[in-house]
């Protein structure tokens, strides 16, 4: 049996024999939400050119996440560095669920700019950029963690890295700020808790799987 069909018959035999989430409570929650969030204007000029805002602010960030990979990737081929658990999870916990965030928001934003997206398109961006502005609440620290277990001669790449991974932050925040303003306060609002649910929802999934959700 090859590595990939082992893996294969892992997760059969996770959904198999783990007991699947109750999400009746979400469910309902959401079917609440949905005539709410499909008052999402996606074919106002206004709301279009708004989200093509967005989209440049996201391009920003993929940039800037794309440099900051690649920095602190280079740690993967030094034998000083590459077998620290730091550097782990600096990777798995943070650039790798930052990446998902990242280019889910701006597949969505993009589709909405183009006038082709549909309701649940906008909770998913704003939900994905609300998650990297979670993420990055912890990170520095566990970039502190990483410089420290890296020693002098590294701290410099760290610190190079961290600091353009940093220009994530304010573009962020700035289309969020636009995304916000292209919608009513009460569809902002059932924006906001959809996309809570989704997450917690994704969470309880992966944790009924035995897995980490970041």
């Amino acid at each position: 049996m090859t590595v990939s069909q082992r893996n294969d018959s892992q997760v059969r035999d996770i959904l198999e024999t783990r007991p699947q989430p109750d999400l009746s409570d979400e469910n309902a929650e959401m079917r609440k939400l949905q005539p709410i969030l499909q008052r999402i204007p996606l074919t106002s000029p206004a709301f279009r050119q708004a989200m093509g805002t967005v989209l440049q602010h996201l391009h920003v960030v993929s940039r800037a996440l794309a440099l900051g990979c690649g920095m602190s990737s280079e740690f993967r081929y030094l034998p000083e560095a590459w077998g620290l658990p730091e550097l782990h999870i600096v990777h798995s916990r943070y650039l790798t669920p930052l990446s998902y965030h990242l280019y889910s928001a701006l597949g969505a934003a993009e589709l909405l700019a183009a006038g082709r997206g549909r309701y649940p398109h906008f909770p998913l961006a704003v939900g994905c950029m609300l998650s990297i502005i979670r993420l990055w609440q912890t990170f520095p620290e566990a970039i502190a963690n990483l410089r420290r277990a890296a020693g002098p001669r590294y701290a410099a790449a760290v610190d190079q890295a961290e600091q353009t991974l940093r220009h994530m932050v304010p573009s962020t925040r700035q289309a969020l700020a636009i995304s916000q303003s292209a919608v009513d306060a009460y569809v902002w609002e059932a924006t906001v808790r959809a996309s809570e649910l989704a997450y917690e929802v994704r969470r309880r999934v992966a944790k009924s799987m035995g897995q980490e959700m970041y």
